[in-house]
């Protein structure tokens, strides 16, 4: 395969028991509580109190990812 045929890896993390890779996106982070292995069903929970400042990140970086997808449309109408 060639370097320019390589597929990105969706966002997301292996799991620390049995290694499955957990996709996630931004709204999963965002907006559920828990992300669960389907390789072996362990259920993983986030402090928010602890991660405030990422997540309020995380919301500017949704927000301005959005609003890129509004102009994109709008652009494309024209």
């Amino acid at each position: 395969m060639l370097p320019s045929q390589k597929r990105e890896r969706s966002p997301g993390f292996n799991c620390p028991k049995c290694n499955f890779f957990i996709e996630m996106t931004i709204e999963s982070l965002l907006y559920e509580s828990t992300q669960t292995c389907h390789g072996c069903t362990t259920v993983f929970s986030m402090d928010r109190t602890q991660s405030k400042e990422a997540l309020q990140l995380i919301q500017r970086l949704h927000v301005a990812m959005k609003n890129i997808e509004t102009v994109k449309k709008f652009d494309g109408k024209r």
